[in-house]
Order: structure tokens, then C-alpha cells, then sequence
């Protein structure tokens, strides 16, 4: 009697535990849901890369860019391209609210301020969206989350703010990660404008999961680009004087 009101004690053990850590994922919110998105690149310091851009059209590669990717926090980016061509040597360097693009052709420096700029319209936000110094496009809307079949996070937003862009988001996150899987973008007459979807989740360093392919639709379901890793490096350092503002600008 007594071993079997141990074995009795110990599958309810398990059946309370296994309940408890249900609610808990299944009690999220949007914003909690939101909240394990920043999280879970907090510890991303810095990151270099090489990034391949390939552009479709009709179905077939029209144009492949490749381009050296800089960050650093909190809020540093450099994007150096390198193919093709004629735009190697073109930079596009952003320092918190300052932006400056260098035309390699032309031999000049063009400044522009992104704080008059829709965080949604800011250039290369995927990639600046992991540092903690920028405002994501994500903070002008409002979250909530929807119930459907299956086993990843699917939340919703609408506009809170003069500053969306969007008429509405849709957000699907992986439910270990907290990485996502994939996004829908909608006019504000509920057409679709993009569809993104986010592959080859890999850990790049101390529990940090980033997608290193990402694809995006457009609104008629064709695909529009492809964005890949072709190397990365994280945490282990990026120059300071790679982002140094261009002489006579002090950012």
C-alpha cells in the first residue's frame, strides 16, 4: 500500500507540474509574447556578417547584392556594399537617429535625420531591429493574441498611434525561441502588402537564435527576395571606427 501511494503521490507530482508549465505557455499574452521577442537577443553585444541579397522577378533572380553587415549596441549599424560592381563601395552608416550614405561613383556623402522617418520606413530595420537602442515599428501598434490550431504563437496588431504605417500586422513566433516564423503586413484596407517568412533558425551564441534566411512575398504571393547569412560572426567584437560619423559631421 505504502509503494503504491508513492507511485500515486508521484504521477500527480508530474500531472501538477505538467499543468502548471502548460498555463504558463499557454497563458501568454501579446505583450508577454513581445516582451520573450526582446529577450531573447539580449545577449547579442555585436555581430558582422556577410549578407547575400537576391532579388526575384518572374520567378527568376533579377538582381544579387552582397553587402558586409556591422552592429553594435545599442543603436550602431554599417552596411558596406560589395557585389555588384558598380555599387561596391557604397555605405550606409546609422548612428541613432543620423543616418549617412556614402556614393562611392560620386565620391560623396549624403546626411539624413531618421527621426522624421516612420520607424516602418527606416532602411535595413530586420537587421537594426536587433539592436536595443532602436524603436521598432512593432511599439506603434497594439497587440493581442489570437486562438488558433497549432503549436506557434499567432498575435495581431492594429494601429495605437498616428505612426503605424500599417492598417494591420500579423506575427507568428516560435514558441521555444521566441524567434519569428513569420509576418504579414496589410494596408489600412486590409490588403496585403507583404508576406515575410523567417528560415534556418540557428543558435549563433549564448542561447541567441536568429533566422539566417529570410523570404519575402509580395502581394500576390510571388516571391520578391531572399535574404541570406553567408557568414556571422557575434560577440566577438566589431571596431568602434567602423562607425565613425564621415569628417565634418559629428553625428
Amino acid at each position: 500500500m505504502r509503494g503504491k501511494s508513492l507511485e500515486t503521490g508521484i504521477i500527480l507530482l508530474i500531472l501538477i507540474v505538467v499543468a502548471f508549465v502548460g498555463y504558463g505557455a499557454g497563458s501568454l499574452t501579446a505583450s508577454d509574447i513581445l516582451d520573450r521577442m526582446s529577450a531573447a537577443v539580449e545577449n547579442l553585444n555585436n555581430l558582422s556578417a556577410v549578407i547575400s541579397v537576391q532579388t526575384y522577378k518572374d520567378g527568376e533572380v533579377s538582381l544579387t547584392q552582397q553587402m558586409r553587415l556591422a552592429l553594435a549596441q545599442p543603436d550602431k549599424m554599417r552596411l558596406e556594399y560589395l557585389k555588384p560592381e558598380y555599387l561596391a563601395g557604397n555605405v550606409t552608416l546609422v548612428v541613432g537617429e543620423k543616418m549617412w550614405m556614402y556614393i562611392a561613383v560620386t565620391d560623396q556623402w549624403i546626411e539624413k535625420d531618421l527621426s522624421n522617418l516612420p520607424s516602418a520606413q527606416q532602411p535595413w530595420l530586420m537587421f537594426r531591429n536587433i539592436l536595443r537602442g532602436v524603436r521598432s515599428m512593432l511599439d506603434d501598434y497594439k497587440f493581442a493574441r489570437i486562438d488558433e490550431e497549432g503549436d506557434i504563437y499567432h498575435i495581431r496588431g492594429i494601429p495605437a498611434s498616428d505612426a503605424a504605417v500599417y492598417g494591420r500586422i500579423e506575427l507568428w513566433v516560435d514558441p521555444e525561441t521566441f524567434v519569428p516564423v513569420r509576418r504579414t503586413l496589410y494596408d489600412m484596407d486590409g490588403n496585403l502588402l507583404m508576406d515575410t517568412r523567417f528560415h534556418d533558425a540557428r543558435e549563433v551564441v549564448n542561447g541567441v537564435v536568429l533566422p539566417l534566411t529570410i523570404e519575402t512575398y509580395d502581394a500576390e504571393g510571388k516571391l520578391a527576395s531572399v535574404v541570406s547569412y553567408v557568414q556571422i560572426t557575434v560577440n566577438a567584437g566589431v571596431p568602434d571606427d567602423l562607425f565613425n560619423p564621415p569628417v565634418g559631421n559629428d553625428g
